[in-house]
C-alpha cells in the first residue's frame, strides 16, 4: 500500500489537472470563502493554496507522508502563516472552538469515518464559524447507486481509498450545524458518466 500511495501522490497533480478546470469554481466557493483562522482537513498536495486569500493563519492537516512532502514544497511559494500538521480528521489535535473556518475539498470520500471527521470539524469550529465543503456523494437514482456500487471496489483500489458510494450529504445533514446551505448537482468530467457533487457550508 505504501508504494501505491507514493505513486498516487507523485501522479496526483497530473491526474487532477484533467478535471481541475471543472473544480476551480468550487475551490472559490470553499477555500476562497474561508476567512480568519482557518483549517483545511486533507490538504493533499496543496491545490487549494492559491484560493485561501482571506485565511490567516492557515493550518493544514494531512496524514499521508507522500502528500505532505509535496505540500511542504508548495507552501514555500505563499507569503502566509501556514502550518502543516500530521494527523487524521477523525482525531484533530486542536482545542474546541479554535477555528473561524474549516475546509474540505474532495476529502471525505477518503477518510476512514466520515461521521467522526464531521463531528471533529464541528468541535474545533468557533460558535458562528463555517465549514465549507466540496465533495462527491451517493447518487439519488437507483441506476446511479447501482453503478457506484459496481465501480466502488475498482475505484477504491485505483485511487488508494476514494469511496464512490458514500452518502456524504446525508452525514453532513445529520451533524448539529445551526444552518446548512448546499447545492447538489451532477459534475460532467468529459465522460458519459456524471458524478453527483455537493458544495456548501454548515454554520456552527
Amino acid at each position: 500500500m505504501s508504494i501505491s500511495k507514493w505513486f498516487f501522490a507523485e501522479w496526483y497533480d497530473v491526474l487532477n489537472s484533467i478535471v481541475e478546470s471543472k473544480v476551480i469554481p468550487y475551490r472559490h466557493l470553499t477555500a476562497g470563502k474561508s476567512q480568519g483562522k482557518t483549517l483545511e482537513v486533507g490538504g493533499g498536495t496543496g491545490a487549494n493554496l492559491p484560493y485561501f486569500q482571506k485565511a490567516n493563519p492557515l493550518t493544514i492537516v494531512e496524514p499521508d507522508a507522500h502528500m505532505r512532502n509535496k505540500l511542504n514544497q508548495r507552501v514555500n511559494h505563499f507569503n502566509k502563516d501556514i502550518s502543516i500538521v500530521k494527523s487524521f480528521g477523525e482525531t484533530l489535535p486542536f482545542e474546541d472552538n479554535t477555528f473561524d473556518s474549516v475546509v474540505t475539498t474532495l476529502v471525505l470520500c477518503m477518510v476512514h469515518d466520515v461521521e467522526k471527521v464531521i463531528l471533529e470539524i464541528y468541535r474545533v469550529l468557533k460558535p458562528g464559524g463555517n465549514f465549507f465543503f466540496y465533495e462527491h456523494t451517493v447518487a439519488e437514482s437507483f441506476s446511479g447507486k447501482l453503478l457506484q456500487q459496481l465501480l466502488d471496489p475498482i475505484w477504491i483500489f485505483a485511487t488508494t481509498g476514494c469511496h464512490l458510494k458514500r452518502d456524504i450529504l446525508g452525514t453532513v445533514k445529520s451533524a448539529p450545524f445551526t444552518k446548512l446551505e448546499y447545492d447538489l448537482f451532477n459534475l460532467n468530467v468529459g465522460i458519459p458518466i456524471t458524478i453527483p457533487n455537493i458544495v456548501g457550508l454548515g454554520t456552527k
